[in-house]
């Protein structure tokens, strides 16, 4: 989709949300709630039985669901840096595409296996790259409207009982770290 559409809608229209009943099944009961493998994505998406995203934020969060975020929201800088390290190296990932949109899946996954292959050889990104992509990056942002999509029970039972686990197990945490 083209650079200008909101993540959300990009999600919505993509093979991931079509297919999404095919995704692993495995299942953790975490207190006393069955709880499938998820992906964790950002606020932006939605609240679904296999995505999962944090509170909204509110002044009438519990300790315990700022915690949450707090957690989920350092998970999700490692995944943000690795996409910028991807796009500094590869630098046809940070600009508009010359060739049909059809084939960017094909040119994402060939710069993720080189990213990889790279990563194995001990070939380092430039950090004169990444704060070129940095910069690239507050030019061109992308949109931060909110996009209305209802959020699923099972998602939000899932995210309820990880919640009730992650304080009963791991320290208090406050703060967002993006």
């Amino acid at each position: 989709m083209p650079g200008s559409a909101h993540d959300a809608n990009v999600l919505r229209q993509s093979d991931l949300f079509q297919r999404s009943h095919l995704l692993p099944k495995g299942v953790k009961n975490i207190e006393g709630q069955d709880t499938r493998l998820l992906i964790v994505g950002d606020p932006a998406y939605p609240l679904l039985d296999w995505l999962l995203k944090g509170y909204i934020n509110s002044a009438h969060l519990t300790p315990e669901q700022e915690s949450f975020n707090a957690y989920l929201s350092s998970l999700r800088v490692g995944v943000e840096n690795t996409f910028g390290i991807l796009k500094s190296r590869w630098r046809v990932l940070l600009k508009r595409s010359d060739f049909h949109f059809t084939f960017t899946p094909t040119v994402i996954a060939t710069c993720c296996a080189l990213h990889n292959f790279c990563q194995t050889e001990k070939d380092n990104a430039n950090s004169r790259w990444l704060e070129e992509a940095c910069d690239l990056n507050a030019i061109y942002p992308q949109p931060n409207h909110s996009v209305n999509m209802e959020c699923n029970a099972t998602g939000s039972n899932a995210r309820i009982a990880l919640t009730n686990y992650m304080s009963t197990h791991f320290p208090l945490r406050t703060g967002h770290f993006h």
